[in-house]
């Protein structure tokens, strides 16, 4: 924010503004076999109701708080999707999902569905009530802090189901649109928009994220994972200073 010389609470309003399209963009770069779009709605929709008490929220700290608030919760974030394989034991289908691009991906996992003519159907909670949950908390702190579904629903789909990381990046942001949409609304309303900067701010947002996610699937997986940690990292560490 300083760099641009805007306040705080109207970083993260401008911000948030760019999400929609930075979603809009990257679920195209990802688009096909890369997203989830019932999962993305189920988010989208728990989403928008939470992401407008987090913009609400985000009038009632203070400048030095919301940082630091900001700053602990990217801290937080970090670890959280390479962490999985040692939280939660990795099936043969996600290791090879690190090994071999998003295509290759997908072919393996018809292969082992059709070897497996018995294997489970996903449950009703883990179609709807996980997703759904994820979008609560996620609508909450992307209005509260400005983000994307990178910061948060990434971790979590990628600790509470069994996407691959490129499925789970591309879900999010997907699902994220909607949510942004509805927490800038709020944030516009406060005065925490900076329309001579938004609009400047989503277009490059929206070529950057539909590039990105281009590039993302020639990437392996655990690259991308151990990157999004470290961004997450250097971030927080920024944040807290």
């Amino acid at each position: 924010p300083h760099i641009i010389g805007l306040s705080q609470h109207a970083a993260h309003g401008t911000s948030l503004f760019a999400v929609a399209t930075t979603g809009i963009a990257g679920a195209l770069g990802y688009s096909g076999q890369n997203v989830d779009y019932e999962a993305a709605l189920s988010i989208a929709l728990c989403g928008m109701v939470s992401a407008r008490a987090g913009a609400l929220a985000t009038s009632k700290m203070s400048e030095v708080a919301l940082r630091r608030a900001l700053g602990v919760f990217m801290l937080s974030v970090a670890p959280l999707v390479p962490a999985k394989q040692y939280l939660i034991p990795t099936t043969t289908t996600e290791k090879s999902a690190a090994a071999v691009s998003d295509d290759e991906n997908e072919q393996a996992k018809t292969r082992t569905s059709a070897s497996s003519p018995h294997k489970e159907e996903r449950t009703w909670m883990q179609r709807y009530v996980i997703p759904a949950g994820i979008g609560s908390g996620s609508g909450f702190l992307a209005g509260l802090f400005g983000v994307g579904g990178g910061a948060v629903v990434v971790p979590a789909l990628s600790l509470f189901t069994e996407m691959s990381h490129y499925k789970a990046l591309g879900t999010s942001l997907c699902a994220m649109v909607l949510p942004a949409m509805a927490g800038t609304a709020t944030h516009f309303s406060k005065g925490n928009v900076a329309m001579n900067v938004a609009p400047f701010l989503a277009s490059g947002a929206f070529v950057g994220a539909y590039f990105g996610g281009k590039l993302a699937r020639t990437i392996q997986e655990d690259r991308l994972k151990y990157g999004f940690s470290a961004l997450m990292l250097v971030l927080g560490l920024r944040a807290l200073k």
